[in-house]
């Protein structure tokens, strides 16, 4: 890898968990947390006193909804609720602090990346609880469009490292990693993912353009043929242009939250650095495979011509 490379991979990883972290430790909590709550509150009522409620909702007034729940089945509940909080707040804080100190520690005691894949299998498991949880367009795909998040995670141990073994697996995370979220992404924008638009019609009002539908939709379904094809390139081809250019669109889709929303969602763009990030790790490290080469052949050359 290029000398820059753990600079700008650690840099990264700290902003997007940070992205993660920041409405989980001051807002209200991350998915995983309210996918456990939600599971605790259905087994506490009851198949029976579930079911009773749901037909009293949709057939009978309100007042006749059953009541079956006791005070200590509430007062048990609230308290499950608020210990799952005060545990999924510490540890959105614990990722984030092991993800800051690693940046300064890794370099010295290299081993000590491996404790990169704590925050890895936690950005993992709220990217399965979204999916599970649902409420939104496309939320079933959340794990494959966060991809690039905890890849870059699970690629920064094989970075510091710096063994030659690893340079394999290094550029085969990177590339699936990419593939995957533009892929997902290319598929939610062909789609008209309803969040898109509505990011296109806001930044357009900024700019006082009037977006109509027509042109709204075509710009989503070209910049989800482009997301497809880059998606489709970069695990095919190693391209210098083609990933400076994914690097760029990746850091434009991110800063476009901020912009569209305020500076309020700059958290939204923490999180998706990976998107910019991962396709300028996978060229630094395309380049110095082949730098490597070059200099191998080189020292097979000067050998060949020094023996007689």
């Amino acid at each position: 890898m290029t000398k820059y490379a753990p600079t700008i991979s650690t840099f990264a990883a700290v902003m997007a968990v940070l992205g993660v972290a920041w409405p989980v430790i001051f807002n209200d909590g991350s998915a995983l947390a309210k996918l456990l709550i939600r599971n605790y509150e259905v087994d506490t009522v009851g198949d029976a006193d579930f079911e009773a409620a749901m037909v009293a909702e949709l057939y009978v007034e309100q007042s006749a909804i059953p009541k079956t729940h006791s005070l200590n089945t509430t007062t048990d509940t609230t308290n499950y609720v608020s210990t799952l909080q005060s545990i999924d707040r510490a540890a959105a804080l614990l990722c984030l602090l092991i993800t800051l100190g690693l940046t300064f520690t890794c370099r010295r005691w290299p081993k000590l990346c491996w404790l990169y894949l704590i925050p890895a299998i936690w950005l993992l498991a709220n990217a399965q609880a979204i999916s599970i949880n649902g409420g939104k367009a496309f939320a079933e795909l959340a794990v494959p469009a966060h991809a690039t998040r905890f890849g870059l995670l699970i690629t920064l141990p094989l970075i510091f490292l710096k063994a030659p073994k690893y340079d394999r697996a290094i550029s085969w995370v990177l590339r699936i990693s990419c593939t995957l979220t533009f892929a997902i992404h290319g598929w939610e924008a062909f789609q008209l993912n309803p969040a898109f638009q509505d990011l296109l019609y806001i930044t357009a009002g900024h700019v006082n353009i009037e977006l109509s539908e027509w042109y709204c939709h075509g710009i989503l379904r070209v910049i989800g043929v482009m997301d497809l094809i880059l998606a489709i390139a970069v695990v095919t081809i190693i391209n210098r242009r083609l990933l400076i250019w994914m690097a760029c669109w990746g850091l434009i889709t991110a800063a476009s939250r901020p912009i569209a929303m305020g500076f309020d969602a700059w958290p939204e763009c923490a999180m998706r650095l990976p998107n910019s990030v991962m396709p300028l790790l996978l060229l630094f490290h395309s380049v110095q495979i082949n730098n490597n080469k070059t200099t191998s052949n080189s020292l097979n050359d000067k050998q060949n011509h020094i023996t007689p």
